[in-house]
């Protein structure tokens, strides 16, 4: 399974994105087509490769899925961890 790593990788923290976009997917109600909507900026495309660990997610994608789920971007990473 492939690991994603993040600016932590430095720390030696290694963190699953997917888990984190379940856990606060399963937590606000939201399903995947919920996360390419409005003005998010990312494609369902890249949010299924992401859910499925076939794509590393970039800082800036990271970030706007902590504003979906209004939380810290260090509070979205820890739930993958």
């Amino acid at each position: 399974m492939l690991k994603v790593l993040c600016f932590t990788k430095q720390l030696g923290i290694q963190m699953n994105i997917n888990k984190s976009l379940d856990h606060f997917m399963a937590k606000s109600g939201m399903i995947q087509a919920d996360l390419s909507r409005g003005d998010s900026r990312i494609s369902p495309a890249t949010i299924s490769l992401i859910r499925n660990n076939h794509r590393s997610p970039r800082l800036e994608t990271m970030i706007l899925f902590a504003d979906m789920f209004n939380v810290k971007l260090s509070e979205f990473i820890a739930a993958g961890e």
